[in-house]
């Protein structure tokens, strides 16, 4: 049975730049990458009673790619040449959430660009974002510079997989927000019932037709506040988490 859509909450992005002048075309290799920025980030925010931040595999290639990109065009810039900044960038890798936060910097090496980060407002209001879950980073070297890039993302169903199957999409997650009370998910404006949902783990899913896999679809919460939350949006073919299963939907029925 399907219901009429609610009200959603629309997340901004948010984006700051350390403009130091960079080196065009210059030379670049790998450099440090989401493991040393975490031990930055997750030490400013302990200093002011914040959770831990964990590492994102697809943030960290989104970064790296857009890192490669800064570098070849000697900029520092949140808007890439096609118009898009941080969260499509991170949506044309597959990634779903719907806030993503971006630092942008060059230096000599981590510790002198996150030094700058850190005695700058604009920047320490990013990393100590409260809704931020994971953090992903990458840089390349430009000349005597490293080109950083460093993306935030919020993990509200965690982990979410979209799956293909046979006749259609598996769609399972874990609700990780203390404040849901049920999952939601929106396929165009119609609201799909869930296959499976326990909400004593948080755990859910939701099957998807192949007929709708070029739909628009909206997944997040009821809170307990009654209020509707769009946390993942996605279209299924284009937003695959992981490969082919067998599974039919009536195995996934408890």
């Amino acid at each position: 049975m399907k219901r009429a859509a609610g009200i959603f909450l629309v997340l901004s992005i948010l984006c700051v730049s350390l403009l130091i002048p960079l080196v065009p075309g210059a030379a670049f290799g790998e450099a440090a990458g989401t493991a040393e920025v975490l031990s930055w980030v997750n030490a400013l925010r302990a200093g002011q009673g914040l959770a831990e931040l964990g590492p994102d595999p697809l943030l960290e290639r989104t970064a790296e790619a857009y890192a490669v990109d800064l570098n070849a065009r000697g900029v520092l810039s949140h808007v890439d040449e096609r118009g898009r900044r941080a969260l499509q960038r991170f949506q044309a890798f597959g990634g779903t959430a719907v806030l993503v936060g971006e630092l942008l910097g060059s230096g000599a090496a981590l510790q002198s660009v996150s030094a700058a980060w850190e005695a700058s407002p604009g920047h320490r209001e990013v990393v100590l974002n409260p809704l931020w879950t994971h953090c992903g980073a990458a840089a390349v070297r430009s000349g005597p510079n490293e080109v950083w890039v460093v993306l935030f993302t919020s993990h509200r169903i965690y982990p979410l997989q979209i799956q293909r199957c046979a006749d259609g999409y598996l769609i399972r997650g874990r609700l990780a927000s203390p404040l849901a009370e049920e999952p939601v998910l929106l396929s165009g404006i119609e609201t799909v019932d869930p296959l499976h949902w326990d909400a004593a783990s948080g755990e859910f899913s939701f099957w998807v037709p192949l007929d709708r896999e070029q739909v628009y679809h909206r997944l997040g919460y009821r809170s307990r506040g009654g209020g509707l939350v769009v946390t993942d949006t996605f279209y299924p073919h284009a937003a695959l988490t992981s490969a082919a299963v067998t599974s039919d939907r009536e195995r996934e029925s408890r």
